[in-house]
């Protein structure tokens, strides 16, 4: 069959040489004006192509591009001669999903690139197998088959890739060991992964780690380990740490363990969660789990954001449940979910020994939450006054409904007044949401508080001319952050 020329698409990725060669392309420009004649061209139709047109032989909807397999130097060559219409061959009778079938199209020009035309060099067919298994993570292509798409042989895709199978497989495995100490069950853990249970249970039995120490004592530090490892920093300290009491933790980390009930960090600790808005320290979250539960409890953190609370539980040996409308590929424990005023679903089944419940400061950071939600699923702090109220309302009654009796609610939040630009002595209490407002929703849901425990913000956050310009204006600002701890009443 034939085609317009300009209706075939070049694409870069599937693609499988380094770059095009002009001296092939003129050669074949100088052919064709002697009435050569080439074979056609193998090309592919595909949907779920980001940079496609609607056309009408694919599903509704779908955008969608008819791409070159095999053929590119005859497809500029013609192009240059000014020939509109070319002979084409389709691999397949069918469009294909492109994004579920980047690597198979990619290995088929591959193919039809090592017995033809210019010939694959061996840079390009390493190119196409380090591209290949990077994008693959759970080792669906194996050795033998790329080595036989690429006319090579295993030994060679070894060396190839070698290096990049290693760290996939360390990344897994952190992962399996990561979720398994935060309670994961095997089955939910093979889901998220993709291999067996049986194969999970190798990983979690059989897993040793007691070079850790011969690497201290040698002079490496926790962040050289963790790199040697493949692993993340706290999965490192926790397993540094294992079989420790609570204290014994405290004192490893160099955290000052407060029998007191006000909780001052100047600054977190880099070493657990990641930078997000609104994080908070960690130490607030160790001490939280050292006064109020016990390794084994489970802890369910509602708004997970920068994953502080998960790193926390793995360090102390708490199992950790996390949810947040922002996932990301490198916190799998955080699973989505979208707390619904008019939703009764609770995604958990286990009853929670304390929930930490650490919503967005009202307003304070609505730019920054609004850039990691979308707009079916608003961050409640771009809700009103109002809206924003009746959401805490709605989620601790749900959370009351769903716990157990010895359940402890943990509520971290900050007064929020409208003082930016507003004297103290002009400020509108209407347009303001304080901790005695928390305080009357919570007993109003069915909890009773026992603890107010202070965790002030650091001062060190305002400039000397933030500093001064409020103290022109006479404007009150505030570092005050609270922990209210409530059981159910």
């Amino acid at each position: 069959m034939e085609v317009n020329i300009a209706d075939l698409t070049w694409d870069q990725f599937i693609y499988p040489r380094g770059g095009k060669s002009e001296k092939t392309v003129n050669a074949y420009v100088e052919a064709l004006a002697i009435g050569a004649q080439f074979p056609p061209i193998k090309i592919q139709r595909v949907f779920n192509y980001a940079e496609g047109d609607q056309t009408t032989d694919l599903p509704a909807g779908r955008h969608g591009a008819t791409i070159i397999l095999d053929g590119i130097h005859r497809w500029f060559a013609f192009k240059e001669s000014g020939i509109k219409k070319i002979p084409v061959v389709e691999w397949k009778d069918k469009p294909l999903d492109y994004e579920k079938n980047k690597v198979v199209l990619l290995l088929e020009g591959a193919e039809c690139n090592i017995s033809h035309g210019d010939r694959l060099s061996p840079g390009d067919k390493k190119r196409i197998a380090r591209e290949i298994a990077t994008s693959d993570p759970e080792c669906k292509w194996t050795e033998s088959a790329l080595a036989e798409k690429l006319g090579v042989i295993q030994q060679t895709v070894n060396t190839w890739i070698s290096d990049i199978r290693a760290r996939q497989k360390a990344g897994r495995n952190t992962v399996i060991l990561r979720l398994n100490r935060l309670g994961w069950t095997q089955e939910k853990i093979s889901e998220t992964v993709g291999i067996n249970q049986q194969r999970i249970s190798q990983i979690t039995n059989n897993t040793n780690f007691s070079e850790i120490g011969n690497l201290l004592s040698q002079g490496h530090d926790m962040d050289y380990i963790a790199r040697h490892y493949h692993m993340d920093l706290a999965l490192v300290w926790a397993l540094r740490l294992e079989g420790k009491t609570d204290q014994e933790k405290f004192k490893e980390l160099g955290w000052g363990l407060r029998t007191w009930d006000q909780w001052y960090f100047n600054e977190c600790d880099e070493r657990f969660g990641d930078d997000w808005p609104g994080r908070i320290p960690a130490q607030l979250v160790a001490h939280t789990l050292f006064f109020f539960t016990k390794p084994g409890d489970i802890v369910l953190d509602p708004m997970a954001g920068g994953g502080v609370v998960s790193d926390v539980c793995m360090l102390f040996e708490r199992k950790c449940q996390s949810f947040d409308i922002a996932t990301r590929d490198n916190r799998p424990e955080i699973q989505y979910h979208h707390w619904d005023s008019q939703d009764n679903d609770w995604p958990i089944t286990r009853k929670a020994d304390l929930i930490f419940f650490d919503p967005p400061y009202y307003i304070k950071k609505e730019k920054a939450y609004r850039e990691k939600a979308t707009e079916e699923t608003p961050s409640i702090s771009s809700y009103s006054k109002e809206s924003y109220e009746k959401f805490i309302e709605s989620f601790l009654i749900l959370a009351h409904k769903n716990t157990k009796e010895t359940t402890r609610m943990v509520f971290l939040n900050a007064d929020w007044r409208d003082f930016e630009s507003t004297p103290a002595s002009k400020e509108n209490p209407d347009n303001s949401i304080t901790i005695f407002d928390y305080h009357r929703v919570l007993s109003k849901t069915g909890w009773k508080l026992t603890h107010r425990i202070e965790c002030p913000l650091s001062s060190e956050r305002l400039s000397g001319h933030q500093v001064q310009k409020m103290q022109d204006k006479r404007i009150l600002g505030t570092v005050g952050r609270t922990l209210l701890i409530a059981k159910r009443s």
